[in-house]
């Protein structure tokens, strides 16, 4: 490993918590606009795993609101970072497990399984704001999916 630099350390936390901060919302569904402005650039966005893209921090807030109400809970587990800086620029990599349980009403009506569980590749780009760091682009892969009802929601434009 090379050697990093002790202010690299700090930005790689606050990088780190950036993103884990993100899902924590996403887990307790609090897509406040204000919240989404912690996290994001005014022009950051979020592409989907089915390639949706949804640009601004209301915009996000909103789309959120909406594709997460179909969940009853969801418990995203991000690990694995990896960040690259580049002065006031940064690349991150995570891997984020995630349960997703479906609302009544949602899901795939004939399955047994009221769930699905799957491994995903986030990659971010973020840039050091007068503000502190806030994300630009978050990108989610799918790597592996297990479960009910995730066909379906890859077919909505808000998944």
């Amino acid at each position: 490993m090379a050697d990093v630099q002790p202010t690299a350390w700090v930005d790689k936390l606050a990088l780190t918590e950036l993103v884990t901060k993100y899902f924590q919302l996403v887990d307790d569904k609090d897509f406040a606009v204000e919240q989404m402005q912690a996290i994001f650039t005014d022009d950051g966005s979020v592409t989907r795993p089915n390639d949706a893209v949804i640009a601004g921090p209301a915009e996000i807030a909103e789309s959120n609101s909406k594709s997460f109400a179909r969940f009853r809970a969801t418990q995203h587990l991000p690990s694995g970072f990896v960040i690259e800086l580049d002065g006031d620029q940064a690349a991150v990599r995570v891997n984020v497990m995630a349960m997703h349980l479906w609302a009544d009403g949602f899901g795939d009506p004939n399955a047994l399984d009221k769930h699905f569980v799957g491994g995903v590749v986030i990659r971010a780009s973020a840039r050091r704001t007068a503000s502190g760091w806030r994300l630009t682009n978050l990108r989610g892969r799918n790597v592996w999916r297990s479960g009910s009802g995730f066909g379906t929601m890859l077919q909505t434009t808000q998944g």
